[in-house]
């Protein structure tokens, strides 16, 4: 238990030995050496309690976030279909806040049982807490990629711990955190509403893309196989992650910087205002919208054009034949996609 309540650092610690060393030495002063000893111990663990806590606050803030994140996915998928425009992130941030909330104060109760202080969260004792200790004005959702976002804690949060026997107080704030919460493996909402039910997709992102200054390399064609009419990235990244119920396989999704981030998926948009950095997109593969089309088939595979029904200008071919995606249905770009974002090589596009 702690007799002072002070935190030590190593330097103190090597400072504080040689004294131990000559106190005990003598033994007029033996009683001293036994109140250092006792002052180390107690305020290390007064410390780990401060430090204890902090790391509750990162690790519940990543848990936190990808849990808010699954449930916005079912809420769309399961409930009451998309979120209203700018709706989604705030949806995300106030399900973070909740968790966050249950997850402080169970950790904060369980800290005070096993050390015997007493623990206050701006200045409320937290075994009567009645008030939040986050609220929406010290936690935000922000997103510097496509594949996840970041769960962003405001510092300055007082915290007090106290050995109350020993009058001993121990205060300090808050610092600024940061948590980054993956949505990978989440399914996208969007893929399953707008294709009806008949199409599902899961956020897996594709490996080979690479950032070249402000753009994208994808190299869907640096290589090809002429006996099976594929392009061997193209076609791994529409093969995308095989699962175990043998379903539709279901493509990866690449950084696209006229894509759809995962909030606008979430609220059904089919343009975005948000940063291009943040924004993905993936292929349809199949044609499960035909008949929306009128029976026109050719139509662009890139998702949010497929939805919009863009008519493609280009068919992928390797010589004479098309290319065809897992369920043998062409592959059919826009101009826009074909020669700009992708910059697919002449001799593959065939004009429409």
């Amino acid at each position: 238990m702690d007799e002072k309540g002070f935190a030590f650092t190593p330097l103190t610690y090597l400072l504080i030995i040689p004294v131990l060393v000559i106190a005990i030495s003598y033994g007029n002063i033996i009683n001293e050496a036994t109140l250092l000893g006792s002052l180390i111990i107690g305020g290390d663990v007064t410390y780990s309690s401060a430090t204890t806590l902090f790391s509750a606050m990162e690790d519940g803030a990543n848990d936190a976030g990808r849990n808010a994140a699954y449930n916005a996915t079912r809420k769309v998928i399961d409930d009451t279909g998309f979120f209203a425009s700018g709706t989604s992130k705030n949806y995300i941030r106030d399900n973070v806040i909740t968790a966050l909330n249950i997850h402080i104060v169970k950790t904060a109760l369980m800290i005070e049982n096993q050390t015997g202080r007493q623990i206050y969260i701006n200045n409320i004792p937290i075994n009567s807490y009645s008030d939040r200790p986050f609220n929406s004005s010290n936690v935000n959702i922000t997103q510097t990629d496509p594949f996840g976002f970041y769960v962003n804690i405001k510092g300055g949060i007082p915290i007090k711990i106290v050995q109350q026997d020993k009058d001993q107080v121990y205060e300090l704030k808050t610092p600024d955190m940061s948590s980054y919460v993956s949505i990978e493996g989440l399914e996208d909402p969007y893929i399953w509403i707008y294709t009806k039910y008949r199409t599902s997709n899961v956020i897996y992102k594709y490996e080979y893309a690479t950032v070249i200054g402000t753009t994208y390399d994808y190299y869907f064609d640096v290589s090809e196989d002429n006996d099976l009419n594929q392009l061997y990235h193209l076609q791994e990244c529409l093969n995308g992650t095989d699962n175990p119920s043998t379903i539709t396989p279901r493509p990866n999704y690449f950084p696209d910087p006229s894509g759809l981030s995962f909030f606008d998926r979430l609220e059904g948009k089919n343009t975005s205002t948000e940063s291009n950095s943040v924004k993905m997109s993936t292929f349809i593969i199949g044609d499960p919208l035909l008949e929306n089309h009128g029976g026109r088939m050719d139509i662009s595979k890139i998702d949010h054009e497929y939805i919009t029904g863009v008519v493609a200008y280009y068919k992928l071919s390797i010589g004479n034949d098309e290319v065809t995606d897992p369920l043998g249905s062409y592959i059919y770009l826009s101009q826009y996609y074909a020669e700009t974002i992708f910059k697919f090589q002449n001799k593959y596009l065939k004009k429409t």
